[in-house]
């Protein structure tokens, strides 16, 4: 069988225009109009607080409902595509300002989660022992991360295929 050129170059090019739409992706919140420079919640605190709209996510600590509104403890971390970067350090802590209601158990700890929005102030609080302050993001767009399933463990004991083994 004779292959002709212009197979193996449609072979070729195929996965380049898949590797070139995921790099395309657009991330789920909309950006900040206009796009001022992002800093972190860390930087926020010692830094002063930014005047534009900025794009924080990470990882919730904390919910606690109020009447008129919900405040999210979130642990903030580096972003790719917007999305929490938890293998990385962490960028400090945040709190966040959501208007209205948010069940706890959707927003529970351990749920990673993007937000969009205005840094409005600072609050002191304490984690754990220790002093903290926290800037406070008013937000006015939230995207809540799908959950990753855990991989399923496999209980050790003999299996069998070609030779045979203990799995463990």
């Amino acid at each position: 069988m004779v292959v002709k050129p212009q197979s193996w170059v449609r072979w070729l090019f195929l996965p380049l225009v898949l590797l070139g739409l995921g790099a395309c992706a657009t991330p789920p919140l909309a950006l900040p109009d206009p796009t001022g420079p992002q800093v972190t919640p860390r930087a926020a605190v010692v830094e002063g607080l930014p005047s534009t709209e900025q794009i924080w996510g990470g990882v919730i600590v904390g919910v606690h409902n109020r009447v008129d509104h919900s405040l999210l403890e979130v642990v903030s971390y580096p972003q790719r595509n917007q999305e929490p970067q938890t293998a990385r350090m962490t960028d400090g802590r945040f709190r966040l300002e959501v208007g209205g209601f948010l069940d706890p158990v959707d927003y529970r700890t351990g749920r990673r989660i993007t937000a969009r929005g205005s840094v409005q102030r600072t609050e002191a609080g304490r984690i754990g022992e220790v002093d903290y302050v926290f800037p406070v993001m008013v937000a006015s767009e939230l995207y809540l991360w799908p959950e990753v399933a855990a991989p399923e463990r496999r209980s050790g004991g003999v299996s069998f295929g070609i030779g045979i083994g203990i799995g463990l």
